[in-house]
């Protein structure tokens, strides 16, 4: 039996897709961050400059919400175009 979900699951699914969404690009950043570290081998200062420039930003809850929001307007959206 196909059950319909109602509003609030729909807005949980929305949620965990968002987050779902900024947790691979943050690891993708993270592991692009660790590779330029790795690669700037054993001097420190390049090291570092390296992990300044290319370390993510832990995404927030309100990007949470606001990417789910951008989700939940094209599943709510009237024209399918």
């Amino acid at each position: 039996m196909d059950k319909s979900k109602n509003p609030f699951e729909i807005r949980y699914d929305v949620l965990n897709m968002s987050k779902e969404i900024l947790d691979r690009a943050y690891e993708t950043n993270r592991e692009i961050a660790m590779r330029a570290f790795d690669l700037a081998g054993q001097n420190s200062e390049q090291a570092m400059a390296a992990w300044e420039k290319y370390v993510p930003k832990m995404y927030t809850p309100e990007e949470i919400k606001k990417n789910a929001e951008m989700l939940y307007e094209f599943v709510t959206k009237k024209d399918h175009q």
